[in-house]
């Protein structure tokens, strides 16, 4: 029998075309997560045209790494050393990123790193979208761990629901997250906000913005609590071991969780 690949680091990506399906803001939960949790985390922004990551977190570290397989290549092989690292990446690069994936042996060489891919996989309705959830998972199988991400605001249908692939996800037991829902109100006031601030505004930060009103700061602070403890639920795909997680959240008996969020950056991992 072969020794079990030893797992130190996690690496939590996504590789589904589509937009608007929901990546930027599940790694901003994700991040969010990982500080409250004091998990050392790093972010890595892949994506040259919209830059999501970084304007969100000046402290990502940005590499064009569709640009070529050489780019792609030297992300891999310089991942920060850090139990948790997130890389997002455009929306339109399902076919490059898996080429890449089997040509240069990727899944090998995080084996070598002690590394285990984690893959978001979105539960979207939309043709290009479940397409290329479908061509991750057939290229990927079960050399990658998945979660499986809903986000009812985006996709209001239950096509996925009727798919194979869901039937698979459910008899393996794919955890589950679903994104909670912003009203467009306090969407709308978090733009202004950042607008005014000239900078884009976490929703760790807007549930501090006085200059949102206070039932929407409200909101964003319900939001976030939301997210934290669904992916504390899902840290078995997110972390490489469990004991790396210094705060856990605390639950109400009636499942709701209020958690203190005051004065924590999700990438400022040296305070």
């Amino acid at each position: 029998m072969l020794n079990p690949i030893k797992i130190n680091h996690r690496l939590v990506t996504c590789f589904q075309s589509g937009g608007r399906i929901g990546k930027s803001t599940m790694f901003e939960g994700i991040l969010a997560w990982a500080r409250f949790a004091e998990i050392p985390v790093g972010a890595v922004d892949c994506d040259a045209e919209h830059r999501t990551l970084s304007k969100r977190f000046p402290e990502a570290v940005f590499v064009d790494a569709t640009r070529s397989k050489d780019e792609f290549l030297q992300l891999v092989m310089e991942l920060p050393d850090v139990p948790l690292s997130v890389a997002d990446f455009p929306a339109q690069a399902t076919e490059f990123l898996l080429n890449a994936m089997e040509s240069l042996r990727v899944l090998d060489a995080l084996d070598a790193q002690e590394t285990r891919l984690t893959v978001l996989m979105f539960a979207a309705d939309d043709p290009t979208a479940t397409a290329s959830l479908a061509k991750t998972y057939r290229a990927l199988g079960d050399r990658a761990d998945y979660l499986l991400i809903k986000n009812p605001a985006r996709f209001r249908s239950h096509a996925f629901d009727d798919s194979a692939l869901a039937e698979v996800f459910s008899k393996n037991r794919i955890p589950i997250i679903e994104l909670p829902t912003l009203t467009n109100t306090t969407i709308q006031k978090m733009a202004i906000a950042s607008a005014e601030k000239k900078k884009y505004l976490t929703y760790a930060e807007a549930s501090k913005t006085l200059s949102i009103p206070y039932i929407c700061r409200n909101e964003i602070d319900h939001f976030l609590n939301r997210i934290l403890v669904q992916c504390e639920d899902a840290a078995g795909v997110l972390v490489p071991d469990p004991a790396v997680i210094k705060n856990k959240v605390l639950r109400a008996k009636d499942n709701l969780t209020r958690i203190a969020i005051d004065e924590f950056n999700p990438l400022n991992i040296h305070e």
